[in-house]
């Protein structure tokens, strides 16, 4: 694709025409691991499921209903242990019991349909669903047979747009630095210290629904950080009975690949903070000061907000971030979504109600065939470098 620029006005649609020119089938793989879990399910497995597999999130499927009606996420598995926790000493009979219908049960009055969207759509329309919806994961399902064929997610859209960023004209905004640009959040930054307990980190997730805590010292600085995604290091290791323990030890469980909190300042520009969360793979930086304090949060949502939706006039007044319009709210996770959006949808839809990675918490469809197994590969003429599996 060929991208004209004829002057200033034409600049700020660069990244709007190329991603409305690409289709969401562009960033399917010819061959990519999908797990599907049936809602039948005991809850317990389903998130040792997702840790065993290496994913963040997973369609759910009822079988009964012939169609897929939501997305299980990190997000459900931070719902659960936050309300039934008591003590180390008490047992959660739901974790161990409960299946993945009698959790949706549960949340019956946060429960939304799920969004998604068809493999011919724009990734215009992807971005806009995303983001609009506030969600984190969007399933791509295919129109015919009514099966998942990928979830899409900012990280992989980004990715996509680097892969072609140096033929495309660059415009003049990505060299303005963030001091001069309104994007990301600057305020009211949920924060938490090394002491913190995890089970007052899950709170915080759920209260303020945030996807991190930036991990700060008695002069706030920037020490570490605990992550939604970390959360899952519990299922994996077997040690949610016990929430009572600090964040500082929580981390020192954390994976091999973890290289230390991603972060940015005020003085540099729109494209190296690009560059670097697109090459750090990660889903946000902090933003600190001289003195490496926390001052703000820029999420991959935040970079698509500004760079695709801010130039047609959708993202509202504040136009740079979704935090701005819901002060105590930093990076919306997952279920907002309306249900007239349910043909298009950080998508997939978790059955809970807050919008984590992925879309929806309890998302329905309309998809009428049964997949074949729990893990799909799913085939299409075109392979694309920017749709490796992240987790």
């Amino acid at each position: 694709m060929t991208v004209v620029c004829n002057g200033q006005e034409d600049e700020s649609q660069i990244f709007v025409k190329f991603f409305k020119f690409h289709k969401c089938y562009d960033l399917i793989p010819t061959s990519a691991k999908l797990v599907v879990f049936d809602t039948q399910l005991l809850v317990k497995k389903a998130f040792f499921a997702l840790v065993y597999n290496g994913v963040r999130a997973a369609p759910l499927w009822d079988s009964q209903r012939q169609k897929f009606v939501g997305m299980l996420t990190i997000t459900d598995f931070i719902k659960i242990l936050q309300m039934y926790y008591t003590s180390p000493n008490v047992a959660m009979e739901e974790l161990e019991e409960h299946r993945l219908e009698t959790w949706r049960q549960v949340l019956k009055g946060s429960v939304v349909p799920l969004v998604s969207i068809g493999p011919d759509s724009s990734l215009f329309d992807a971005i806009r669903m995303l983001i609009t919806n506030r969600i984190h994961r969007l399933p791509v399902i295919d129109p015919e047979t009514g099966n998942v064929l990928y979830i899409l997610t900012h990280k992989r859209i980004l990715r996509f747009l680097f892969l072609y960023i140096n033929d495309l004209p660059k415009p003049s905004y990505l060299q303005n630095k963030l001091r001069d640009l309104r994007i990301g959040t600057l305020n009211d930054i949920e924060t938490a210290t090394e002491d913190t307990s995890i089970i007052d980190a899950l709170r915080k997730f759920v209260n303020r629904r945030v996807s991190a805590l930036p991990l700060i010292d008695s002069e706030g600085r920037l020490k570490d950080i605990y992550a939604k995604f970390d959360v899952i290091n519990l299922a994996a290791e077997k040690t949610y009975n016990n929430l009572d323990v600090s964040l500082k030890t929580a981390n020192e469980h954390r994976n091999e690949w973890f290289e230390g909190v991603q972060k940015c300042t005020l003085d540099e520009t729109l494209f190296d903070v690009m560059e670097r969360i697109v090459r750090a793979e990660v889903h946000r930086l902090v933003v600190v000061d001289e003195n490496d304090k926390v001052i703000g949060i820029i999420s991959l949502s935040d970079l698509l907000m500004y760079l695709v939706l801010r130039p047609t006039g959708e993202c509202g007044a504040g136009g740079t971030s979704l935090r701005n319009e819901h002060a105590s709210i930093e990076e919306k996770d997952e279920n907002l979504a309306s249900e007239g959006a349910s043909s298009a949808g950080d998508g997939a839809c978790a059955i809970g109600g807050d919008n984590d990675s992925g879309n929806s918490e309890a998302a329905g469809g309309q998809t009428e065939s049964e997949p074949s197994s729990s893990h799909t590969d799913t085939e299409s003429k075109k392979s694309s470098d920017s749709a490796s599996q992240d987790p």
